[in-house]
């Protein structure tokens, strides 16, 4: 058996895990942002636990190890390439933010809502506020940007610096424009 192709499909596997359980967070989130019901707002922090927990970690798990020992099958060095110090940069980056910042944030927001659920709360702003923070919905909306980086550099290989940081830009842009237009768009109904 080729430990190249093996070592390749855990990669690809994994980076499908990691970006399904990204999208369906972010779905979850997105129905989070447009309900009006705290059932709903509840429900919606128990299915971005469940997806974060069984997709985006085994996902991320996966993608280092492979990438870890892919690196090694092709003899590359690990500080060589602009774009695989670009890819175990934000991974390593997105990994740890994901682990701190993101779960704390989601774990948070899942008791909240149960909390408001089971006192009989109706969601509000001041139940939303609680639950989420300026500096978690950065996160969030991070998360997809920053993922398309790392595939974009592992997959076009950049062998510049300019590029990879137009790249990046690019990202923090969209996430910017993330953070400010979907919760405005998501409860423009309210």
């Amino acid at each position: 058996m080729d430990t190249y192709l093996l070592l390749k499909f855990a990669h690809i596997l994994g980076f499908i895990l990691l970006g399904g359980g990204l999208l369906a967070v972010w779905v979850s989130e997105f129905q989070a942002y447009r309900t009006n019901e705290i059932g709903v707002f509840a429900e919606s922090a128990r299915y971005t636990a469940i997806f974060y927990d069984f997709l985006v970690i085994p996902g991320a798990i996966t993608v280092a190890t492979s990438g870890f020992f892919l690196v090694q099958n092709l003899g590359l060095g690990f500080f060589e390439e602009p774009w695989l110090i670009t890819m175990w940069g934000l991974f390593l980056f997105e990994f740890v933010e994901g682990n701190t910042i993101t779960r704390i944030q989601f774990r948070k927001t899942l008791r909240r809502s149960k909390e408001a659920l089971n006192d009989g709360k109706s969601l509000n702003t001041e139940v939303r506020e609680e639950a989420r923070s300026l500096i978690s919905q950065i996160v969030h909306f991070l998360d997809i940007p920053m993922t398309m980086v790392i595939v974009y550099c592992g997959t076009v290989r950049p062998d510049n610096w300019t590029t990879i940081l137009i790249a990046i830009s690019m990202a923090l842009i969209a996430t910017t424009l993330l953070v400010i237009f979907v919760p405005r768009l998501a409860r423009k109904n309210d």
